[in-house]
């Protein structure tokens, strides 16, 4: 153990630095320009369709754009050539008779940074004046957060909109499903993340600590009060945003880590409890870290407005646009990188020799001069960790998380680990890349409604079919009921 951990700053700055390099790619979108654009069918009469006469190439940074629009001939006569095209040179209302244009305003907040999201404040049409506060909210809440992209339907050409980018046309089934695998992967790599504090625990000592949903619940409160407290304090700045998410995450998922095996799992251990014994205590760490989080802080939603709408164009299907999210690259660059670094740690350090001499024979390695407790403790700080960044990539990607939240990804978690052979690094990852990819592709295929009793059918049948996972678990003698000896 006197070498330590021979980590290179380099790895660590990496992952620090993945947000920065990330914002940086972030272009110049039409943010607002949509946002004005998705209004325009709400505020107007249901069934109404439009020809939109106001080219995408406005100010994007401006505080308040003006779209000109007509309505289409099964409304309202509209100007035409001889030909039967529409004109753009129409008078816009009140200029000239007769005027078939008319007009939207829609005023934004001030962005403290240049290219910042920023909410619709306000809008006025040239046809029925300013819109009051109560209905703008309305419009707002059910109509451009839900009906979204559908409301594109109301135009009579979207592409000329701008709202198709340059990248192949690759069809709509097949660009539908390379979407849903996109977003499994992504939420696989969240799995494989808290799969892998499972592996690390089961892999040393044998046993199940079914608290670690709750670790990451409490890396996503704390990533979530660090992001409020930058956003109030300094600004919308994403990259200090998305760092100081990640330091407070990480500071308190190892610091609950920590704590749980100096006062519950070690002197458990020391005093040779069973794996029942260490079940029962997880569950009352559940319990305990719920009601901490609920009474200190809330039993309410904790919510953060989308920081981050980054969004890459990949390929599309006619109007379907396949993108993938910039929090979703975040998610599976930072799940890489962990990834590497645990490899390194685990194969090439002394705190790696001595786990896996723990792993396969803790009294042997006791003779050795190996520091039990002291590979126990920076074990499950280092699993701790693990669940804090898991806990802020969800925390930063969702915007939601309440005091039991993580209850139901730590299960799905642990369905990940044993699916892939609990105790295995490389199972970890497999399994949490496969229940993402099934819970994806499910929830696309079939819907919500039962994507969670997928998943745990799935769970069954692995117990049932193949009870040491597809890879196996890392020691023969192990299962999943009875822990090792020692």
């Amino acid at each position: 153990m006197g070498r330590g951990w021979p980590i290179r700053g380099w790895q660590i700055l990496l992952g620090l630095l993945v947000p920065l390099l990330l914002a940086g790619c972030e272009k110049q979108d039409l943010y607002k320009f949509n946002v004005c654009r998705l209004a325009l069918p709400g505020v107007e009469n249901a069934g109404l369709r439009f020809h939109l006469l106001t080219r995408p190439d406005i100010d994007a940074n401006a505080d308040r754009i003006t779209l000109i629009y007509q309505i289409l001939p099964d409304s309202v006569p509209y100007r035409s050539n001889d030909e039967g095209v529409l004109s753009d040179n129409v008078p816009i209302s009140g200029e000239g008779p007769p005027a078939f244009a008319h007009r939207i305003t829609c005023q934004f907040a001030r962005a403290q940074t240049p290219g910042a999201r920023v909410p619709l404040t306000g809008i006025e049409t040239s046809r029925f004046g300013v819109l009051p506060a109560s209905q703008l909210a309305l419009l707002d809440r059910f109509w451009i957060n839900r009906v979204g992209r559908t409301a594109l339907n109301s135009f009579d050409d979207q592409s000329r909109s701008a709202t198709l980018p340059d990248v192949p046309n690759i069809g709509a089934k097949a660009a539908f499903g390379l979407q849903l695998l996109l977003a499994g992967v992504s939420r696989g790599a969240v799995y494989a993340l808290l799969a892998l504090p499972f592996t690390l625990i089961y892999g040393l000592i044998g046993r199940i600590n079914l608290a670690f949903g709750e670790m990451l619940m409490v890396g996503g409160v704390a990533a979530m009060v660090a992001s409020q407290a930058v956003i109030g304090g300094i600004g919308w700045h994403i990259t200090l945003i998305v760092i100081s998410a990640l330091l407070a995450a990480i500071i308190y998922g190892a610091g609950l880590g920590r704590l749980s095996w100096k006062w519950v799992f070690g002197p458990l251990g020391r005093a040779n409890t069973g794996g029942q014994g260490m079940i029962v205590a997880s569950l009352g760490c559940v319990l305990a870290i719920q009601e901490f989080v609920r009474l200190a802080y809330s039993a309410r939603n904790f919510n953060l407005p989308p920081i981050w709408q980054f969004a890459l164009p990949l390929v599309r299907g006619g109007h379907f646009i396949v993108t993938i999210d910039g929090f979703d690259i975040l998610a599976v660059t930072l799940a890489v990188i962990m990834a590497m670094i645990l490899h390194r740690l685990m194969h090439q350090t002394a705190f790696g020799r001595a786990w896996h001499a723990i792993s396969q024979d803790r009294f042997a390695a006791a003779l050795c001069g190996v520091r039990l407790h002291h590979v126990e403790g920076l074990t499950f700080t280092l699993a701790g960790l693990l669940c804090g960044i898991a806990g802020a990539i969800l925390a930063l990607r969702y915007g939601v998380i309440n005091f039991h939240s993580g209850t139901m990804f730590g299960f799905k978690a642990l369905t990940a680990a044993i699916l892939g052979g609990i105790g295995i690094v490389r199972g970890a990852w497999l399994g949490g890349i496969l229940l993402g990819l099934l819970e994806s592709l499910w929830t696309g295929y079939f819907g919500d409604p039962y994507r969670d009793a997928a998943v745990f059918v799935l769970l069954a049948a692995v117990l049932i079919l193949k009870p040491q996972g597809l890879l196996g678990i890392n020691n023969s003698h192990d299962s999943l009921a009875t822990g090792r000896a020692g």
